[in-house]
């Protein structure tokens, strides 16, 4: 955090340098920005998600503590607009198509607008900021601190669309990873399991030693949990470079071994029989009552639950995260990649916001040293209070006197741990949420993987233009649905692996490799950035 301070401390200089504001559309109210807190009557409007940990305590962000206080020091009310739970992509295309927009919309434009944030400003549906970096300095600085990531919050037009969620370490890429029964492990005289050959060895016991009827059993239906799985027996999924040349991991023979794996431990009852219809609440069940030793869990919230006392079966019960195994002892995982520390979720300024210069300021507190203690900690003396220097969350957080758990009294005094853009996550946050030594030991454990994965990965924030963007939806579509099918298949053993290349040549015939060629367009104009 010190690090990330030292960095951002030219913001609180820039400040006071802003100058006056430019005239924007509509005659909007003039205000002064070269200060916080704004004075100004104007009000904006913000369509984001509400957080989950918050959907069972309030109706609307704008009652969180974090909100009143957020508005207190910027000066600028604000009146957030939130689209049912779980109907996001409705409430955003009704939102369109409607014409009445927010001033400010938290989305992930490469994904929830057809074309991305390029085609949404081509489309005046959300203005670039180019013209407004001066209104918010310590974003732009930041950028300039970090070109890496500077390649990712614009488009191919090198436009700037959005303000991003931004995480400070590489430890909080991936807070979801393999994690076993650590007392099993001890009983049977088993060391963590590095190899898909160890985990093969593993899981067999747990089967015949433990009475495990799934030793290893996870959501299917989560899209990520699938490519965990496949990853950690060999393979990518999906498209990847190498050498400036785009592929598929679906049609590698690699993919092809690690059904083969996959297969393998379905037949032995290794893997649960019903993976493909287990669920969160499934796997709760599977993993307290000792019908699974191994799964994917999520350190905040699974591992947290299920190590709290009056949750956990037995004394002895304990859980252990794991590294992503890989084929060769002595290596990382090659296929899971930790991924950039800027999050595809922004806030981007509306066409139709009457004040682009008020909002680009507003959301600039929160990349401000000020504002990254807001919306990590939240308010001084309240929500956490300095130890050594540090910012040490209170009671009010760690032991809610209304019966909040700690996600929930988070939700209500700063921002992290809500999802969505703009603002700075600190690894502070983090080491404090995962209180527990089990928790605190996933967070680097998860993190071991291979540089290789690295440099294959294909940046989420590659773009289609328009001509391209439905030929490649059209074909990836079917590319998708066909492998998803065929994946579910090979693994039961509903079709034969020898048929492995009839479903590549299918494949081929939606015209993946004419996909591929519309993937190496759009990574070339991103390097070119």
């Amino acid at each position: 955090m010190k690090r990330l301070f030292a960095l951002m401390c030219v913001a609180g200089i820039l400040l006071t340098g802003c100058g006056k504001e430019k005239a924007s559309n509509n005659d909007a109210v003039k205000a002064d920005l070269s200060k916080y807190p704004i004075e100004t009557t104007q009000k904006l409007t913000y369509f984001k998600n509400m957080p989950s940990n918050l959907s069972g305590n309030i109706t609307n962000y704008g009652e969180t503590e974090y909100a009143k206080e957020f508005s207190k020091r910027t000066g600028v009310e604000i009146e957030y607009i939130h689209p049912a739970a779980g109907q996001f992509a409705e409430s955003f295309n009704l939102m369109i198509a409607s014409g009445e927009i927010a001033d400010i919309i938290d989305a992930s434009w490469f994904f929830q607008y057809a074309g991305g944030p390029g085609k949404a400003i081509s489309d005046k549906i959300i203005v670039p900021l180019n013209d407004y970096k001066e209104y918010a300095p310590a974003y732009f600085e930041f950028l300039k601190q970090h070109p890496d990531l500077d390649k990712h919050a614009k488009t191919d037009e090198k436009d700037y669309y959005g303000f991003p969620l931004i995480m400070e370490s590489e430890k909080m890429l991936i807070t979801t990873g393999p994690t076993v029964r650590a007392d099993w492990l001890k009983d049977l005289g088993l060391s963590v399991p590095e190899t898909v050959e160890d985990w093969e060895v593993m899981l067999k016991k747990f089967k015949e030693e433990k009475g495990a009827e799934s030793p290893f059993s996870f959501n299917y239906s989560n899209e990520t949990l699938q490519q965990f799985f496949l990853a950690m027996l060999g393979t990518r999924t999906d498209s990847y470079v190498v050498d400036g040349e785009i592929k598929y991991g679906g049609v590698q023979p690699e993919f092809k071994e690690a059904l083969a794996t996959a297969n393998k431990w379905f037949k032995d009852g290794l893997l649960d029989k019903n993976f493909v219809s287990a669920d969160d609440k499934t796997i709760s069940s599977q993993v307290l009552n000792g019908q699974t030793g191994a799964s994917f869990l999520s350190g905040g919230r699974e591992i947290g639950q299920f190590l709290k006392d009056g949750v956990k079966p037995s004394k002895e019960f304990d859980l252990v995260a794991v590294p992503f195994p890989s084929l060769v002892r002595g290596e990382y995982n090659s296929y899971i990649s930790r991924g950039i520390l800027m999050s595809s979720s922004s806030s981007a300024i509306s066409a139709q916001c009457k004040n682009p210069a008020l909002a680009a300021k507003v959301l600039d507190y929160s990349y401000t040293d000020e504002g990254i203690i807001l919306a990590n900690y939240g308010i001084e003396g309240t929500s956490f209070d300095y130890v050594d220097g540090e910012p040490i969350y209170t009671d009010i957080i760690t032991n809610n006197p209304d019966g909040l758990n700690m996600s929930q009294a988070l939700g209500m005094y700063v921002r992290a741990g809500g999802g969505g853009g703009d603002f700075i996550n600190t690894e502070g946050y983090l080491n404090q949420y995962y209180a527990l030594p089990q928790q605190k030991a996933a967070l680097g454990e998860w993190s071991k993987l291979s540089e290789r994965a690295e440099k294959e990965s294909l940046a989420w924030s590659l773009t289609p233009t328009t001509d391209e963007s439905s030929e490649y939806a059209r074909i990836m579509n079917e590319v998708k649905k066909y492998q998803a099918q065929m994946t579910v298949k090979f693994i039961t053993g509903i079709e034969p692996l020898s048929n492995f290349d009839k479903y590549v040549e299918t494949l081929n015939g939606y015209g993946l490799q004419r996909a591929l060629e519309i993937q190496k367009a759009q990574y070339d104009r991103f390097q070119s950035r």
